[in-house]
């Protein structure tokens, strides 16, 4: 949920019926790599291996672990953000697929399985992208790692309780300050161990609140999952 900024050399993000019509294009003529641009490739080698370079191990300040597939930087940044901003529904699973990857590096837990929990999204960042994107990624991360033989469910139990604003623009103290109960549990719990999933975890401000929320409803919060890590 945290955003991933565009830099003056990103091509402007796609909104309302332009995302719509290239997110149906792409799903059925592919136009070009999703980080590097190249022509005629979902996403090439380069790009998809930089999806599989975990940064340093890292945790949240209560030290929960944070597990990425690779740094926020370079073609990694760029596939995420072809998602995240610019309409290319074609290339998510090659998110999923780096997502399960990064998932087995947390052990397997004891008798029940792992439940893949997605931070909740606001209903404006739904709109703008055509659904909900991080539900999306753990749905399609738990396919992958049940097809690998782990027992991995997706569980959308959290949700947004009270109006937060665009992070955009705000500090590390501002996201804090914007998130601090924000989140709440909806539904039961799931019975074993979850992970929080997200896109991409920047202040930590987002990964934080949820584990928060899981935390105070009961819940055994193993990690934190995302794509990239700034």
């Amino acid at each position: 949920m945290d955003p991933a900024p565009t830099t003056p050399t990103t091509p402007t993000a796609l909104t309302g019926p332009a995302r719509a019509l290239r997110a149906a294009c792409d799903l059925v003529w592919p136009l070009e790599c999703a980080g590097c641009a190249r022509a005629g490739l979902l996403c090439c080698r380069g790009c998809a291996r930089s999806l599989r370079r975990p940064p340093p191990p890292a945790a949240l300040a209560d030290g929960t672990p944070v597990l990425a597939c690779a740094a926020h930087a370079g073609a990694a940044r760029q596939v995420l953000l072809s998602v995240k901003e610019r309409g290319r529904a074609d290339a998510r699973p090659v998110l999923a697929a780096a997502l399960a990857r990064a998932l087995e590096r947390l052990p397997a837990p004891a008798g029940r399985g792992v439940d893949l929990v997605p931070v909740p999204t606001r209903a404006a960042s739904r709109r703008a992208r055509g659904g909900d994107l991080v539900a999306d990624l753990a749905a399609r991360t738990a396919a992958l790692a049940r097809a690998r033989g782990r027992d991995v469910r997706a569980a959308r139990v959290l949700r947004v309780a009270r109006r937060v604003a665009d992070q955009t623009g705000l500090d590390a103290a501002g996201r804090r300050a914007n998130l601090a109960g924000a989140f709440a549990v909806r539904g039961p719990l799931p019975p074993g161990p979850c992970v929080v999933v997200d896109d991409v975890v920047t202040t930590t401000a987002t990964a934080a609140e949820a584990v928060r929320a899981l935390r105070a409803a009961g819940a055994r919060v193993a990690g934190v999952l995302c794509v990239t890590l700034a």
